[in-house]
């Protein structure tokens, strides 16, 4: 069994590193290479975190009302209620209303735009400067670099956790090759693990990551993998959220 942890979270160190530790556990960790170089709150946590301070009810409002704001001034958009039809959908663990924002702030808008919007909605929810609430949520360099040094393994999330099967293969070169970068010496440049955001693999990622010293690579598919049955570079892995909670267990 192999533990695996995404997103660089602070408490992957605070809690989760010492337990390993003392246990003898080895594990798996992977994180976008922003975090480490620019120590920023990624776009992905900004939705989180909006997502968590409002009630949908209130939140999607002010998503549409963004949307009409920049609609034929900079921005070719489509109308309101098409987005919501091609975006809104039932998934494992959200609402239609909670995935339609995250796909629509994650990948379908325009970058500019969406990063614009997403930036609106932070800081209008979040009363912290940015630097010093990706201070408070993300592991730091020397943390990763210690953890490393105690047996704990990383590998490649991206550098800015985009959907990696939605980038043109120019866009995803400079990707990896930043995160690549930004982890020398934490990563081993010739044979490294690629987790990828969102589960966003596809041939043509693979091929990329391949050529680019990659030796296998998780997704976000639920089950067990098994290494004569799974490609390297498709290996499933289940989610805390698949198990249930002790206390959800019959006695």
């Amino acid at each position: 069994m192999l533990l695996t942890f995404d997103d660089g979270y602070i408490d992957h160190y605070t809690n989760v590193f010492p337990i390993l530790r003392l246990e003898g556990i080895p594990a798996f960790f992977s994180m976008p290479g922003r975090i480490l170089a620019e120590r920023r709150v990624l776009d992905v946590n900004k939705i989180h975190f909006v997502l968590a301070s409002l009630p949908v009810g209130e939140l999607l409002p002010m998503v549409m009302e963004r949307l009409d704001h920049y609609r034929g001034k900079e921005f070719e958009i489509p109308p309101n209620e098409v987005l919501y039809r091609k975006l809104a959908a039932e998934s494992r663990f959200d609402p239609p209303e909670v995935i339609f924002i995250k796909r629509l702030l994650q990948a379908e808008l325009e970058e500019t735009l969406r990063n614009r919007i997403v930036d609106e909605l932070f800081r209008a929810c979040v009363p912290l400067p940015e630097e010093a609430f990706a201070k408070e949520l993300y592991m730091s360099y020397d943390q990763v670099r210690l953890m490393r040094q105690e047996g704990m393994d990383f590998g490649i999330h991206g550098y800015d956790h985009y959907w990696m099967n939605r980038l043109t293969p120019q866009a995803l070169d400079r990707d990896v090759a930043l995160a690549l970068e930004v982890f020398g010496g934490i990563v081993d440049p010739k044979r490294w693990i690629c987790c990828y955001p969102y589960g966003s693999c596809s041939d043509d990622v693979i091929r990329l990551i391949r050529k680019r010293g990659a030796a296998a690579g998780v997704t976000t598919e639920a089950d067990r993998a098994l290494p004569c049955v799974h490609d390297r570079f498709r290996l499933p892995r289940y989610d805390t959220n698949d198990f249930p909670p002790k206390t959800a267990r019959p006695l």
